[in-house]
């Protein structure tokens, strides 16, 4: 027993250190920016396109303005922090930060406030699906907490920007989500475990990136991808629950005030 005690210990204070930075750093950080735009692109332009075409169900509120602008904003600012790291002016990106800072509680209130209103406009109208409003709760809450950790965690540089990335992953999964989500439906169903396919590809595939990146360059993962991608994998499941319950809707009708 004791032997087993003595190395486990011995395992624990040999573990591989995380190294902070590796030169490929930069590149894969360029390629997941690539990506986060190719996701927002495909998911989001035949919405944006259709409603400056006049074809949308429903003008857009305040509200959902915002949040678009918030959401353009984000990446737009990730687009240009990235860059920064690029070319090494780190107290510019310190600087811009700021703004990111100031985002998080615009997203979120706008992002909730968005949906709020959609289910509003369909309650009577087709497609009434009050189920799917858990989704968005579940992309507002795990985003906030995400890019919260990230602020608090900004004098690590590992961990800020691999918490950045977590944050931004989750809601460019809405955009995938868009634009594979149909399809993906028709051959995976809407069950319990099509509802993750269908939904969460998109934000899978990318947490996997990050993982296998970490793996190859450091031959272990970062402490914050070992907590937060459990959690938000646990977080998935339980949304496709909720989504599937019976005992929901009646609850997301009375979030909405109907």
């Amino acid at each position: 027993m004791d032997e087993a005690v003595a190395t486990a210990v011995a395992r624990t204070r040999t573990r591989r250190r995380f190294e902070p930075f590796h030169r490929a750093d930069r590149n894969f950080y360029l390629v997941f920016l690539l990506a986060c735009w190719l996701g927002v692109i495909m998911g989001f332009l035949p919405a944006v396109t259709g409603r400056l075409a006049g074809h949308a169900p429903y003008p857009a509120p305040p509200i959902l303005q915002v949040h678009a602008l918030a959401f353009s904003a984000w990446l737009l600012l990730l687009t240009i922090q990235i860059g920064l790291v690029r070319i090494r002016k780190v107290a510019l990106h310190m600087t811009f930060g700021a703004f990111g800072i100031a985002l998080i509680p615009v997203m979120a209130v706008s992002g909730f406030g968005s949906e709020v209103f959609s289910q509003q406009f369909h309650f009577d109208r087709p497609p009434n699906n009050l189920g799917f409003f858990i989704l968005p709760i579940f992309y507002v809450v795990a985003f906030t907490i995400l890019a919260t950790l990230a602020v608090l965690a900004r004098k690590n540089s590992s961990a800020h920007k691999r918490l950045i990335l977590l944050a931004t992953t989750v809601i460019v999964g809405a955009a995938y989500a868009r634009w594979w989500g149909e399809g993906l439906a028709r051959t995976f169903g809407d069950g319990y475990a099509g509802m993750l396919i269908n939904t969460y590809a998109g934000t899978n595939l990318l947490l996997l990136a990050a993982i296998a990146y970490d793996l190859v360059t450091r031959r272990r993962l970062h402490p914050v991808f070992e907590i937060a991608v459990p959690c938000i994998l646990i977080a998935e499941v339980i949304t496709s629950i909720i989504y599937h319950s019976p005992q929901w809707p009646p609850i997301a009708q009375m979030i909405i005030g109907r």
